[in-house]
């Protein structure tokens, strides 16, 4: 098996109905927690437990569900060629087109999902082949 080191998470080409292609890629372990570095604050407060009311201090995560799945979209779309606007001019691959044609366009976002998942599979699948090889 070779790896390239400088790009241990290239993107995979799909192409799209109509025209145009996706380059798409899973969240790797690292990207996920450095999102989740960004988007997800610890809280605690104390709160009376009991017939007692003895103080217990009680930990929570507050998530910005929001920036979060920005940043995901982000990270999983690599790039993009041959995607036309109304005017057939190109897209350009930028976050803020990720975001919005992930949040509003049904078409383009349930593309990108059901890719991801067959990426997902095809990952699934190459991982429980390996230990049949050897």
């Amino acid at each position: 098996m070779q790896v390239d080191l400088g790009d241990l998470n290239p993107g995979t080409w799909f192409e799209m109905t109509g025209g145009g292609k996706i380059s798409l890629r899973v969240c790797s372990g690292d990207a996920f927690r450095e999102i989740r570095k960004k988007t997800v604050q610890k809280k605690a407060e104390l709160k009376p437990i009991g017939r007692t009311n003895t103080l217990q201090r009680i930990e929570y995560e507050v998530v910005d569900d929001d920036l979060q799945s920005q940043l995901i979209w982000e990270y999983c779309i690599v790039d993009w060629s041959d995607l036309l606007d109304k005017n057939l001019n190109q897209i350009a691959c930028t976050n803020e087109n990720k975001k919005l044609l992930m949040g509003q366009s049904v078409v383009f976002s349930k593309f990108v999902t059901d890719c991801l998942d067959k990426l997902r599979i095809s990952m699934e699948g190459e991982q429980e082949e390996e230990p049949e090889k050897n």
